[in-house]
């Protein structure tokens, strides 16, 4: 028997933020979205996060979210300069 996914979680993004490392790889939004499969929805604080990088973005709101269409992402305290990239992502 599988595990039903939990309904939802509230994932902090600064953490991922290595000594003030700007959030611009794929790599690093793989080891954000880890466990995200887990919920079915999963909301993504930018709280304190100034700036993304088009393929951080890319790799969350694109790939992930084309390769698991049961979890919804949600962003919570993103500032215009990542709404703008996280457009880009899904335009």
């Amino acid at each position: 028997m599988t595990d039903a996914p939990s309904s939802k979680t509230l994932v902090p993004v600064r953490p991922a933020m290595i000594d003030n490392e700007s959030l611009v790889s794929r790599s690093q939004a793989r080891r954000l979205a880890a466990r995200f499969e887990g919920f079915k929805m999963v909301v993504l604080d930018f709280d304190q996060v100034e700036e993304i990088g088009q393929a951080f973005a890319d790799e969350i709101f694109r790939v992930f979210a084309s390769d698991h269409p049961d979890v919804r992402l949600h962003t919570l305290n993103a500032n215009t300069a990542v709404q703008r990239m996280i457009g880009r992502a899904l335009t």
